[in-house]
């Protein structure tokens, strides 16, 4: 997933620190910074020193080269806390998988989807049913003025 527009309720999850590094890098490269150091700190470098030039080289592993280096530019000689965005991750599969048994529904019987469902996702046809019978949240928790 690599769409903002396409994260839904997922996004209103993420933590402040997310969404800044999605607006500096793209949402692609902060899914794989999550991927790779979720629940670690990163201690950013200058590039300046070996030190410094060894956390670059790693953190260019993970988000690119181009990414790194504005990350770098960003956070230089700051520890960051890489969140895991555990909730979020977890909304993105259930509407994730409210998509796909909505495909799958368009050809075969529910039972069927949540059979196949169950399978894909490793986990039980009564938990499947449980997250497909879930209400998506709205697009924003604000309230109105008026």
């Amino acid at each position: 997933m690599t769409d903002l527009s396409r994260m839904g309720e997922a996004y209103q999850l993420l933590p402040e620190s997310v969404k800044t590094c999605i607006g500096l890098i793209g949402l692609t490269k902060s899914v794989r910074l999550i991927q790779a150091w979720g629940g670690t700190t990163f201690p950013v470098g200058k590039n300046k020193r070996k030190g410094g030039q060894i956390r670059f080289a790693a953190l260019a592993e993970v988000v690119g080269a181009d990414a790194a280096e504005i990350l770098t530019r960003h956070y230089a000689g700051e520890v960051i806390a890489v969140p895991r965005c555990w909730r979020a991750m977890l909304a993105l599969r259930n509407q994730k998988m409210r998509a796909e048994f909505d495909d799958i529904t368009t050809t075969e019987t529910a039972i069927h989807a949540v059979s196949t469902l169950a399978r894909r996702y490793e986990m039980t046809e009564r938990r499947v049913w449980e997250i497909l019978n879930q209400i998506d949240l709205p697009e924003s928790r604000q309230e109105t003025l008026f």
